[in-house]
C-alpha cells in the first residue's frame, strides 16, 4: 500500500469508528433528546427497534479506534502524506476519541451523572 494509501486509510478507519459509534446510539436517542431539551420523544419511539445493534456497533467501534491505535503508535509502516503529518494525525485522534467514547457509552454516563448528582 503507498503512503497515501496508507494515510487515506487510517483517516477512513478513523471515520467509520465514529459512524459506528453514532450508529449504537441510536437506540437511545429519544430519551436523551427528550432530556436535553424537553422534547417529546414519541416520534422517537421507532428507535429502540434499533437496539439490537447497539452491542455490535459498540464493538465495531471500538475495534476501529483500538486498529487507529495501532496504526498510529505501533505500525512500522512509515507515515507520508502532502496534507497531515503523523503529529497532526495523532492529535486528531486524541481529540476525537473522548467525543467517541461519549457517544458510545452516553446512556450509561447519563445514568451514572444523574445518580451522582441527584
Amino acid at each position: 500500500m503507498s503512503q497515501p494509501n496508507s494515510a487515506k486509510s487510517a483517516g477512513v478507519t478513523l471515520l467509520t469508528a465514529a459512524v459506528a459509534a453514532v450508529t449504537a446510539g441510536l437506540c437511545c436517542i429519544g430519551p436523551l433528546l427528550y432530556l436535553l431539551f424537553g422534547i417529546s420523544a414519541a416520534g422517537f419511539a421507532g428507535l429502540a427497534k434499533l437496539e439490537f445493534l447497539r452491542i455490535p456497533m459498540i464493538v465495531i467501534s471500538l475495534g476501529l479506534l483500538a486498529r487507529g491505535f495501532w496504526r498510529l503508535y505501533i505500525s512500522k509502516r512509515l507515515w507520508c502524506t502532502g496534507r497531515l503529518t503523523l503529529g497532526q494525525m495523532r492529535l486528531l485522534y486524541w481529540l476525537a476519541l473522548p467525543f467517541m467514547l461519549l457517544i458510545l457509552f452516553y446512556p450509561t454516563v447519563v445514568g451514572w451523572f444523574y445518580e451522582v448528582f441527584e
